[in-house]
């Protein structure tokens, strides 16, 4: 069984370090959900989306330019490994150091509920619902317990005079 409140105080770790590292160094996240959802979770700092039209090589130049340092946030799904490959491959050709270190964390942290960066913002709300309410059953089986519930109610009524 998931233990839920580990999950949530995981989860909140990496996200407040990911707000703190955002305010020296740009993170590089796949598109403009991902930025979005960033910006919901509170990160303030300079959120780049990757997609948008340049090379991913011209794309880690003009960061040489501007910052001695860069955060990888990729989705954690086959395309997202390839491209952050190709991030680290690039950003070390320009000397920029990368930090791919809170992308391994989100992995391992999230891989089993989901695995896209857009996702996060919908996924720490719900872990902050279920902890909230101490709720440890998955919410699919919340949700279809509770229709059962409506519906027995529901034919409960119907049947008294």
């Amino acid at each position: 069984m998931v233990d839920y409140e580990a999950l949530h105080q995981d989860l909140a770790e990496i996200l407040d370090e990911l707000i703190e590292k955002s305010r020296t160094a740009p993170v590089l996240v796949e598109g403009e959900r991902d930025v979005k959802a960033l910006r919901a979770l509170g990160v303030d700092g300079d959120i780049r989306p990757i997609n948008r039209g340049n090379s991913l090589f011209r794309l880690c130049e003009d960061l040489s330019r501007e910052y001695r340092r860069a955060i990888i946030l990729t989705d954690w799904d086959v395309r997202g490994g390839r491209l952050a490959r190709q991030l680290r491959d690039g950003l070390a050709a320009n000397g920029v150091r990368y930090d791919d270190d809170l992308r391994a964390r989100l992995t391992n942290v999230c891989r089993k509920e989901i695995s896209t960066v857009e996702s996060l913002d919908r996924f720490a709300e719900r872990l902050a619902a279920i902890v909230e309410t101490r709720d440890r059953s998955k919410p699919s089986k919340r949700y279809y317990a509770g229709k059962v519930q409506r519906w027995s109610m529901r034919r409960a009524r119907r049947r008294s005079p």
